[in-house]
């Protein structure tokens, strides 16, 4: 016969606390990587557009494991869209210097994670999906204008 341990286990719980100053640290350091393995993935591959879809998927997944080290609500949805609005930075940057590049991948992965951390700490996760496919979908068509 089976034996019912129970034992108290408390949970732990994402921040309560919303700190901006900290989620744009991590997308501003998110940038830096960003650079960073693009321009070692350059080394390897000649195509901008291979890089930069490389290391935005990397970014993503350091950016996940950031932020559950953090405890902060939602890190996969924030990832997710942050790399899905930012696709293609890469091929967006060429061209510029590179410190041009890191300014603006800074500046873009800061805005990017502020923006749709802001938007998922809310609770109900339907209308912050719904909410954060709308604002992907209106980056994704003012990028092609």
């Amino acid at each position: 016969m089976a034996e019912v341990i129970t034992e108290d286990i408390e949970a732990q719980t994402t921040s309560a606390l919303y700190s901006v100053r900290r989620i744009a640290l991590v997308g501003v350091i998110l940038g830096v990587f960003y650079w960073v393995i693009v321009s070692l993935l350059g080394v390897f591959v000649d195509s901008a557009i291979v890089c930069g879809d490389i290391a935005t998927i990397l970014v993503a997944t350091l950016g996940v494991i950031i932020m559950l080290r953090l405890r902060m609500s939602q890190p996969l949805i924030v990832a997710l869209a942050s790399g899905l609005s930012l696709w293609g930075l890469a091929s967006w940057t060429s061209g510029l210097l590179w410190i041009e590049i890191i300014a603006w991948n800074i500046l873009l992965y800061g805005l990017a994670y502020t923006l749709f951390s802001w938007v998922s700490r809310y609770n109900r996760v339907v209308p912050v999906l719904m909410v954060i496919t709308l604002i992907i979908i209106a980056v994704r068509i003012t990028i092609t204008l």
